[in-house]
């Protein structure tokens, strides 16, 4: 019975201390992977005029941006209970693929591909569900610039993005009477919204989006 106690015991202090990071720790810092799913742009067909008035298809075109991994940096202040308002950026190296088919003289088709350099720099907040638990969820949304280097870093494409997600926190350890309260895994999944940048419909394009990263919380 005494064992049993003092696990018990042992146990509620660990849930106290990670109670306690979220409440009290006021900056988190996080970087980790991203990966950001395709967006399709839709299809067109170029076309000729015949002598009679009338419209001639020579080939369809469609593209879209690959998926890709990106490196993600996140620095966040808690400002009120467990909300943390967070500024962030991402990179990553997405391949803008057009692909030409349906020749009017029978011809292969072909894909061209170009490796884009993507910029998402902006902000946003999170919120942490105030539990007793080394396991926290969380609900985080959040927008900002959207800038796209492409042909070789020649030209640019600029936008804008908007995120929101949830996911969970796990804590690998927590110190609240330490500077370095906490350490641990952020995980959590996200739509994000481009407006802008290389989209040859001019529409907005929702991308899925899971990441993972390591924080250190003060």
């Amino acid at each position: 019975m005494a064992l049993l106690a003092l696990v018990f015991l042992a146990s509620g202090s660990r849930d106290a201390a990670a109670q306690g990071v979220l409440e009290f720790g006021r900056l988190e810092i996080s970087a980790g992977a991203v990966w950001l799913g395709s967006r399709t742009f839709g299809s067109a067909s170029a076309t000729e005029t015949t002598p009679s008035g009338g419209s001639f298809s020579l080939f369809n075109t469609s593209s879209e941006v690959g998926g890709a991994a990106a490196f993600d940096a996140r620095v966040g202040v808690r400002v009120a209970g467990t909300l943390v308002v967070e500024a962030d950026a991402t990179f990553a190296r997405p391949e803008l693929r057009v692909t030409i088919a349906n020749d009017v003289e029978n011809a292969p088709s072909i894909t061209a591909v170009e490796r884009l350099q993507q910029y998402m720099i902006g902000g946003g907040a999170t919120w942490y569900l105030p539990r007793p638990s080394r396991i926290v969820p969380f609900v985080t949304g959040g927008g900002g610039y959207l800038r796209q280097l492409h042909d070789r870093g020649l030209l640019v494409e600029t936008g804008t993005y908007f995120q929101v997600g949830g996911g969970v926190l796990y804590l690998l350890s927590s110190h609240p009477g330490n500077r370095l309260k906490a350490t641990g895994i952020r995980a959590d999944v996200r739509a994000v919204i481009l407006n802008g940048g290389v989209s040859f419909d001019g529409d907005r394009h929702t991308a899925p989006a899971a990441a993972a990263s390591f924080f250190v919380r003060f």
